[in-house]
């Protein structure tokens, strides 16, 4: 009852094929994406990025770094194919790379030839070197933009910023948010205070730096599912819509965790400030290429590592994609 009730209160939720012919100029296509430990083979002497490095037992030399982005590169190839008619996202949102240079590295590879993206990135606090990154196109105007310190005096160890941007697009100004929430690492139950956390400094932040006549797109791998208390009680309010929450969402999760799919990685937009923005389409991206049969049967996105072993695969979670259309009557 509660998913229908929010379906009938909030009218940006319509999905249909005339929808797609009717907002196709005036459309944003976005994406997510954990990429999973896309590092380059360089020692950083500041951070802890020993395992992947050519000398190391997982063998991270330059041949599985370029095999490693052609594989994402394949995927977002398909994810231009068959759900954005052949065009480049308007927006990326990444998470779990290491710096600016593999990055760029992934953007010189064939599928993103002639690009036109500007970048948002910088080295977060992070023990392992791992980032968060946005990519968005030319037709939007950067307004301003933020990394967002977590700084958590609760916390045994720091993590990732969130990368901020405030964005104008035709007439409207859209605020986006990338995050990599902290892990599981250790329990969910022990470490529910360190998201939390995030959770409450993300909604602060969003009170003092947006307006009501502005969008909200929170995009990431948040370490909790839509009903875990840190979304659905302290960031996902009356204001918000966690997408992954609706049955629009499209896919059974982005991440499968012992056998059960779920939501670790997620979209939550702003309820429309007036009638002129639709939600057309989201969900996750997911491609039989992408995934791995075990032996007893369960499906799991094939990824490139487990543990020291090199599987060659893609990345430990799925995309999660949405595309929003804008109208003027």
């Amino acid at each position: 009852m509660k998913k229908i009730l929010i379906l009938l209160l909030f009218p940006l939720l319509v999905v249909s094929q005339n929808s797609k012919k009717s907002f196709s100029d005036e459309t944003i296509f976005a994406v997510f994406y954990n990429v999973e430990n896309l590092f380059d083979t360089i020692n950083n002497a500041t951070t802890k990025d020993i395992e992947f490095l050519p000398d190391s037992e997982k063998k991270w030399n330059t041949y599985r770094y370029n095999y490693k982005l052609n594989q994402l590169a394949k995927v977002f190839s398909r994810i231009i194919q068959d759900e954005n008619n052949d065009k480049m996202p308007d927006i990326i949102g990444l998470c779990e790379v290491e710096n600016k240079l593999v990055i760029d590295d992934l953007l010189k590879t064939p599928t993103f030839s002639n690009h036109n993206y500007s970048i948002i990135h910088q080295d977060s606090p992070d023990s392992r070197g791992i980032d968060c990154a946005l990519l968005f196109n030319n037709q939007f105007q950067l307004l301003e933009h933020d990394f967002i310190l977590v700084d958590n005096p609760a916390a045994n160890r720091s993590t990732r910023d969130i990368v901020y941007a405030k964005l104008k697009f035709k007439n409207e100004v859209i605020n986006i948010f990338v995050n990599h929430w902290p892990s599981r690492w250790g329990g969910q139950e022990e470490t529910n205070h360190k998201r939390v956390f995030v959770a409450k400094l993300l909604k602060d932040y969003i009170n003092l730096n947006t307006s009501k006549d502005e969008y909200i797109l929170i995009m990431g791998d948040f370490n909790d599912y839509p009903s875990n208390e840190s979304l659905s009680k302290f960031l996902v309010q009356d204001d918000l819509i966690n997408l992954m929450a609706t049955d629009l969402v499209l896919g059974q999760g982005s991440y499968n965790y012992r056998g059960d799919w779920n939501w670790l990685d997620q979209i939550i937009i702003s309820k429309s400030k007036t009638s002129n923005m639709r939600l057309l389409s989201v969900g996750a991206f997911q491609k039989d290429f992408m995934l791995f049969t075990n032996k007893k049967g369960e499906v799991y996105p094939s990824r490139s590592f487990g543990g020291n072993n090199w599987y060659g695969g893609f990345s430990d979670h799925l995309p999660v994609y949405c595309r929003i259309g804008f109208s003027y009557y």
